[in-house]
């Protein structure tokens, strides 16, 4: 999370001396427009993703194909060497009650069913998230800033959710794995003879 933070704050600054240098006296008022675009972007953000957590779970079905992510997609994700640099993103599930940075326990149907559900919503959290980055284009009453401090401000945060959306993808692919394999044993333990307590 600090990293983050510090990447946000570091584009904060360098957007707004940015714009200072064309604004020459008003360094003061684009640091304070820029940081204030930067909340409201926060702002937005949050709310799309507690808007999408919202959606009913029908909505987000684990068979549906835009969920599904095959091996050479996992691949790809492992080119870019995910593994090195996936813990440095930040993980929010305190938010929702359910955290995705590690799989607590991975011999449950039920607890995996719910760990890909959660990554399902966060797949559409961070997707609409690209996208509702730019409302804040829509909000800006400084037509002024609106190119030179919003615009920047929006594809920053819309690409910010684009490694998350990774990750999600994924740890999906190794979560669908286990899960199908714990499918199969739950299957196997159900046919098999129970002990008479008699004997």
């Amino acid at each position: 999370m600090i990293l983050y933070l510090t990447f946000i704050a570091f584009c904060g600054i360098v957007i707004a001396l940015g714009n200072a240098l064309g604004w020459g006296d008003h360094v003061g008022w684009t640091f304070l427009i820029t940081y204030g675009a930067i909340l409201l972007e926060m702002v937005i953000n949050g709310a799309t993703a507690g808007i999408c957590r919202s959606l009913p779970e029908k909505w987000v079905p684990y068979e549906a194909k835009f969920f599904h992510v095959g091996k050479r997609e996992k691949n790809f994700y492992e080119k870019l060497q995910i593994r090195k640099w996936k813990d440095a993103v930040p993980e929010i599930g305190q938010f929702t009650g359910f955290r995705k940075n590690k799989v607590v326990d991975p011999k449950s149907v039920e607890y995996i069913e719910r760990f890909l559900l959660e990554c399902r919503y966060g797949e559409v959290g961070h997707i609409v998230s690209c996208f509702s980055s730019f409302l804040i284009m829509l909000l800006c009453l400084i037509p002024a800033v609106r190119w030179t401090v919003v615009l920047p401000i929006a594809v920053i945060a819309a690409l910010m959710n684009m490694p998350s959306y990774i990750i999600l993808r994924y740890n999906s692919y190794k979560l669908d794995v286990l899960y199908q394999a714990n499918k199969k044993r739950a299957a196997r333990e159900k046919r098999l003879p129970t002990p008479n307590s008699a004997e």
